[in-house]
């Protein structure tokens, strides 16, 4: 399913994406909060499109490419992946440097959010990146608290309950 708001598209990654969505991943201050924070290889994106493309065949749950509908140009990725949680999903999301501050990732995110019928949606930051931590509120998001996440970082973890009445349709 594609998603589209005023100014984006949000539809699933395809192999053609590689080039685009490649030098985002691998721009060390995208990634600087993302994951472990290391860059990733062409090889590790390619990976990732295949399997975030299967994922959204399959369940609807995955990452989705960020496009521009006024020139198609792909500007990052919005995303609902499991958790080991039963009803309860992580938005994740990246932006090319060159489209940070202009609301982009609000716009993706709340589009996404708006087609999502799990109970709960989780989100974690590196505490220091409070850029993101002002878009999850904008979103309605709170704050859970501070743990470790799966490398040993520091992450802060926001939580929003999805009321089934505000869903369009399933993630």
């Amino acid at each position: 399913m594609i998603l589209e708001t005023s100014r984006l598209l949000l539809r699933p990654l395809a192999e053609t994406d590689l080039d685009a969505l490649g030098a985002i991943a691998a721009d060390p201050k995208v990634m600087a909060h993302v994951g472990d924070g290391v860059p990733l290889s062409r090889a590790a994106t390619a990976l990732w499109i295949s399997n975030a493309a299967a994922s959204l065949v399959m369940s609807e749950v995955g990452s989705r490419a960020v496009v521009l509908r006024s020139s198609g140009a792909l500007i990052g990725w919005v995303g609902l992946i499991p958790t080991p949680h039963r009803n309860r999903l992580e938005l994740i999301y990246g932006f090319a440097r060159a489209y940070w501050g202009q609301g982009y990732a609000t716009e993706a995110a709340q589009a996404l959010m708006a087609n999502c019928s799990a109970g709960t949606v989780d989100a974690t930051i590196d505490p220091r990146n409070r850029a993101s931590w002002r878009i999850l509120e904008k979103l309605g998001f709170t704050t859970i608290g501070e743990e470790e996440d799966e490398f040993g970082l520091p992450t802060l973890r926001l939580r929003l309950e999805v009321r089934s009445e505000e869903v369009t349709g399933p993630c």
